[in-house]
């Protein structure tokens, strides 16, 4: 009789460890799931031709999901994107007249006369303010170590896409939402398509919190559906933004 009750404490017992750790397991499984809601990721293999308008419809707090449009709006739709995407896109600096002399040049003086402007002076040559942030630029650097580590070839690095998901981490802070849908933009495909990027396929990341690239590309490589972006074989370019307001961080990628 002693035995048999030892028998049915050490089986009690068990159970109890058992349980336990499955219940630890379950705690962890929901703690990564909380760690990884601040992190998201989307793609679509239609191209930027065939994708169809949509536009935000909000399904809780700060988030929001994607419907195609009637049809018959998204002409008006086309209209006021590309009137938006001229007036955001940035323009080249382009010096004050006069602003640049070479070096060594003298201007001789003439008594009695109006100071004259040199004639046919060449300004320096400008480049667009489009550019590609450190931070950014290290994501970039990471993402590629990660697909050399898998045997595929490098992202290039594309500053238009980086402007486009400048916008989109910028938006997300300015309107205080996380979500692949903006109600600015609508989905990510329209926002690249509408911004003048075209693709055969494209993707996007997106992550909040995070305070450095390495921290960032880390959780996302921790994700499947951001690993499988990250590695897909079909994109050949990227582009990151970035918003230190809030830490938003953008991925783009596409195929082309």
């Amino acid at each position: 009789m002693l035995r048999r009750d030892e028998q049915m404490i050490t089986k009690l017992t068990k159970s109890i460890v058992v349980l336990s750790l499955l219940t630890i397991v379950g705690c962890n499984n929901a703690m990564d799931m909380n760690n990884r809601s601040n992190i998201s990721a989307l793609h679509t293999t239609l191209s930027s031709d065939q994708y169809p308008h949509t536009k935000a419809i909000l399904i809780q707090e700060a988030r929001y999901k994607f419907v195609p449009i009637d049809p018959k709006d998204a002409a008006n739709l086309r209209s006021l994107t590309e009137q938006q995407r001229m007036y955001m896109q940035p323009r080249p600096y382009t010096p004050a007249p006069n602003a640049y002399q070479r070096p060594n040049q003298v201007t001789p003086t003439q008594p009695n006369r109006q100071t004259q402007q040199p004639a046919q002076q060449q300004p320096r040559q400008t480049t667009p303010t489009t550019s590609i942030s450190q931070y950014a630029q290290q994501v970039i650097d990471l993402t590629n170590r990660e697909r050399a580590r898998a045997g595929l070839p490098a992202l290039r690095a594309d500053a238009q896409l980086s402007f486009v998901a400048q916008k989109k981490s910028e938006d997300m802070r300015k309107n205080n939402y996380f979500s692949h849908t903006s109600p600015t933009y609508g989905s990510p495909f329209d926002m690249m398509r509408d911004f003048g990027v075209s693709y055969r396929t494209a993707g996007e990341n997106i992550a909040k919190g995070q305070r450095t690239p390495q921290e960032v590309v880390n959780a996302w490589m921790n994700s499947a559906g951001h690993r499988a972006n990250i590695l897909n074989r079909n994109f050949t370019h990227i582009g990151v933004g970035f918003d230190g307001n809030g830490n938003y961080w953008t991925q783009m990628f596409i195929g082309k």
